[in-house]
């Protein structure tokens, strides 16, 4: 990881013991410059990759990693901690929601990228050389510009069964409501996991906004994480979680306007109706109904929808 990191910094710094250093990282090929801040401890430990801000639209996680970054103190820190603060920031101050401006791409179905591809790809690819780098991967999001959501944890559970109970009970330790497996392959953890590297991605906030409470709990939630790898001091609060058997994301087969039919959290059966899609004139073009019994994990909250974009997500109960 330092090896990495060393060649975004100037050539008359180095990354030394008991230092943070900020600065951005170029994504070559590409305009984008990732800001980051590298902690490195005074002491020797693990290596911690934080990104946040892979959706422009998702608040709480990118003001979470700014404060962690100021925050943490590298005398008390084990090891390494790279935080990348957004990772995507052309998407965020274009207040984008999933997708990036200069391809219209949503990065987390790009990875682990190509040094040679699109915009998204190639900052897929930067990342997933940190991820190689990391013994942990922490990638923390939240509800975008037009999605209500519980908070909930999603790991991989590519790479082998011992990686995915690794990055399961981390993801537990985030005392966040629901905890759910993924086989997703070009999803940022499904990439890290491929590697060998342990992880999950977090969800905390509501519609694109943030406030002070979210980023408090969002910053107390990976710092448990951090000190059960032993990264950061402190004794590690054990939470109690549902595990689900994994997640049914209902997608849009039309354009139109969305009328859900269920509330965020809530308890569907298979074959309940989950809302439709109307025309202008308010006529239905289309109806969605429950693929499984489950929770309402996410909800699109905006009165637009296009074709292929999510609706809703149900958390399905394990057992």
């Amino acid at each position: 990881m330092i090896d990495l990191i060393q060649n975004h910094f100037p050539t008359d710094t180095t990354a030394a013991a008991n230092s943070k250093t900020r600065g951005f990282i170029s994504v070559a090929g590409t305009p984008v410059e990732m800001p980051f801040t590298f902690i490195h401890g005074a002491a020797p430990g693990k290596s911690i990759l934080l990104t946040a801000g892979v959706h422009g639209g998702e608040y709480p996680c990118i003001e979470t990693a700014i404060h962690l970054a100021n925050e943490i103190d590298p005398a008390q820190v084990k090891g390494t901690i790279l935080i990348i603060h957004p990772v995507n920031p052309a998407a965020f101050l274009a207040r984008m929601q999933y997708y990036g401006p200069y391809d219209g791409k949503n990065l987390n179905r790009v990875f682990p990228g190509t040094a040679t591809g699109t915009v998204s790809e190639r900052i897929a690819y930067q990342v997933h050389l940190f991820q190689q780098a990391a013994d942990f991967f922490l990638d923390l999001h939240g509800g975008d510009i037009h999605e209500g959501l519980v908070p909930f944890v999603i790991y991989s559970q590519l790479g082998g069964s011992e990686l995915a109970e690794q990055s399961r009970l981390a993801s537990a330790l985030l005392g966040f409501p629901y905890v759910v497996g993924s086989i997703s392959e070009n999803s940022s953890i499904g990439a890290a996991a491929k590697v060998g590297t342990p992880g999950f991605l977090a969800e905390l906030g509501q519609c694109g906004r943030w406030n002070a409470g979210e980023v408090d709990q969002y910053k107390t939630a990976v710092l448990n994480v951090l000190r059960s790898f032993e990264v950061v001091p402190g004794a590690v609060q054990l939470h109690d979680v549902e595990f689900l058997e994994k997640m049914l994301v209902t997608t849009a087969s039309v354009d139109g306007c969305w009328y859900p039919a269920v509330e965020l959290d809530g308890l569907v059966k298979k074959g309940q109706k989950l809302g439709e899609i109307r025309d202008f004139f308010g006529e239905v073009k289309a109806s969605y109904l429950a693929d499984s019994d489950g929770i309402i994990l996410y909800l699109v909250s905006s009165l637009a929808i296009t074709a292929n974009d999510p609706l809703a997500a149900i958390g399905v109960l394990a057992g």
